[in-house]
Formats: structure tokens, C-alpha cells, sequence
């Protein structure tokens, strides 16, 4: 017996959301040669040469033959005053490379990843690329999304300094007092990560704290869980654990890393061992059951029947895929 695409399209079930942390891993994966035009999707320890930061690097005296990771490198200069100077001019070269990342026009993995979750699902990101919210801005209007949170920042959003829940795209005004967006910081030094003063960052990181503790399933996409970030370290540690002791639940870990790195890497948050490490996003939960990933779980586990895949059509047409999504979307309405 199996319960088809059918069934479990039809009768969506009423459950607890499906949330995804992404980490710069996740960008490499949907763009591994470049974005719309080419350019590179670093990650942490490619950022200096991606990003072309050796020449200032090395004028405030740091060696990058000892070290290339960008969070460790940028924590050395903002311990020095002196070197002020030097910490906003890297500032401003990272924040105008990654602003100059674009979406090329065809479907990507962030069309599908946010075509494929219900409203009552959520993405949270340490990503400061654009593309999670270039590609939330092109499919919002086709079918309901889910929501979307950045703990680091971002590059293309800003937000009201005086209505904290107003934000969006940085060049626009808060619609209740018609000041312009203010940009939200990008980078948190190790020594001092920050992220209760700027209200947009601090509600960002409220919410992520509340909706894992009502969590079912939660996939990691492209993260690392840097020793480095306490804060988000401390959010999977206590948010994930506090509803439950988590014997149900189930996580997925999307990585190209070695099985044994990532074992030792997430099995403190999966002491049941509920969890399963993929490779690719095409083979994940959420794409073999768009809109419909906590139920194709509830089935097998409480009833012992598996369910028939349904993955969204294998096109870079994004109405297409639009189109698909919604044909889904329009059961979750009754």
C-alpha cells in the first residue's frame, strides 16, 4: 500500500511547520558557476580572493598565509582602532560585490526551494547574497511563500528605524511614515556578535527562536554551525529542544561534505539520530514533496505506509514551475 502524489496533494494535513536554515553552502549549490553574469558565490574562506580583499588586508598587517577565514580575519581588525579605516573600506567592497549579484531569468534552486513551502513554513539565512530575496520578490505574487528571515543581514533589504516590522527592498520608504529604509548591518566581529541592537536583526533572530521550538522538521542547507556564532549554536541547542525531547522529529542535512565530518557536526542536535544527510537539494524532502514535506513523514510514521514522490517539473521555465506550484497550492485553501 502507498500513499499517492494524489492523496497527499489533495488532503493536505493541518501540522507543525517545516522550517530551513541556509548557510553559504546553499548559494554555492544553486549557483556553482556564477550567477546571472558570472560572477562568483564565495564562501567564507574564498571571500578574500573572490572578493579581491588581499591588498587592504594586507596593508593593516594581516597575514593571509596563517589565515583565510573572513570571520576570523575581520574580528583582528575590528579589535584595532587604528584600523577603522581599513574594516569600513572592506566593508563597503563586500557589500557593493555581493549587491552586484543577480538571478539569471531561468527557474533556480531558490525558486523551487520557495515555491516548494507553505506559509506556515519558514527560511531563515546567514546569507548576505540576494538571492532569497530577488527570488521571493519573483514569486510572490504566482502562489503564498513562506516566510523569510535574515539573521546576518542582507544586502538588498533594509528597514524602518521607527516601525520595526517595516522592511524591504533597502531603496524603498516605510509605508506607515514615508522615511526611506535604513540598511541593516552585514558583519558581526566574533569577539562581540551583536544581535540585539538593530531591531530588524534582533526581531529576525525572536522569530527564528520561536518557531524552531514549534518546529516538526528542520532541513540545514550549506551550513557550516561555525563554532565561531554562539548565538546560532545556542538557538539549535535550546529553541529545537525546548518543545520536545525531539524523538519524532526529524532533521535533513543537505552538504557535499564527508559523511563522518558531518555526523560529528550535527549528531549533538539529532540524539535520536532522526536525520539524514543528502548531497543535493533535488533529493531533499522538500523537493520530492512540495508544500507537503511534514505530511510525506506523518504517513510513514504513523500509519507505516511511505508516499508516492511528486516533485515539481524538471524545467528553468519559471512560469512553468509557478504553474505547478500553484496546482498544488490550490488543496491548501479549504
Amino acid at each position: 500500500m502507498t500513499i499517492t502524489a494524489q492523496q497527499l496533494i489533495e488532503y493536505p494535513r493541518n501540522i507543525r511547520p517545516h522550517l530551513v536554515l541556509l548557510g553559504a553552502g546553499a548559494s554555492k549549490a544553486a549557483f556553482p558557476d556564477g550567477d546571472a553574469n558570472g560572477r562568483c558565490v564565495p564562501l567564507m574562506d574564498e571571500l578574500v580572493n573572490v572578493v579581491e580583499l588581499g591588498q587592504p588586508l594586507e596593508q593593516a598587517g594581516i597575514n593571509l598565509t596563517q589565515e583565510r577565514n573572513f570571520e576570523v580575519i575581520y574580528s583582528k581588525l575590528k579589535q584595532n582602532p587604528e584600523l577603522a579605516h581599513i574594516a569600513q573600506k572592506i566593508e563597503l567592497r563586500i557589500d557593493d560585490y555581493f549587491s552586484s549579484l543577480s538571478l539569471p531569468d531561468k527557474a533556480t534552486i531558490y525558486d523551487r526551494l520557495l515555491l516548494s513551502l507553505r506559509p506556515a513554513d519558514a527560511i531563515f539565512t546567514f546569507n548576505w547574497d540576494p538571492f532569497l530575496f530577488d527570488a521571493y520578490q519573483r514569486n510572490r505574487t504566482a502562489v503564498s511563500l513562506p516566510g523569510i528571515f535574515f539573521l546576518h543581514g542582507n544586502v538588498r533589504i533594509g528597514a524602518c528605524s521607527i516601525h520595526d516590522n517595516n522592511w524591504g527592498d533597502k531603496n524603498l520608504c516605510c509605508p506607515d511614515c514615508l522615511q526611506p529604509l535604513t540598511k541593516v548591518p552585514l558583519l558581526y566581529p566574533i569577539s562581540k556578535k551583536d544581535y540585539s541592537t538593530n531591531p530588524f536583526i534582533r526581531g529576525n533572530w525572536e522569530s527564528a527562536t520561536s518557531q524552531f521550538r514549534s518546529a516538526f522538521t528542520i532541513t540545514i542547507f550549506g551550513y557550516g554551525a561555525p563554532t565561531s556564532d554562539a548565538d546560532a549554536i545556542e538557538l539549535l541547542n535550546q529553541a529545537w529542544f525546548e518543545e520536545s525531547d525531539r524523538e519524532m522529529e526529524h532533521m535533513q542535512i543537505i552538504d557535499i561534505a564527508d559523511q563522518s565530518v558531518l555526523h560529528q557536526r550535527w549528531s549533538p542536535f539529532t540524539p535520536t539520530s532522526h536525520y539524514r544527510v543528502i548531497k543535493q537539494f533535488n533529493a531533499s524532502r522538500i523537493a520530492r514533496w512540495p508544500r507537503r514535506t511534514c505530511e510525506s513523514l506523518i504517513y510513514p510514521m504513523s500509519k507505516g505506509v511511505p508516499c508516492e514522490d511528486f516533485p515539481l517539473p524538471e524545467t528553468d521555465n519559471l512560469v512553468e514551475l509557478q504553474a505547478a506550484a500553484a496546482r498544488i497550492a490550490q488543496h491548501e485553501h479549504r
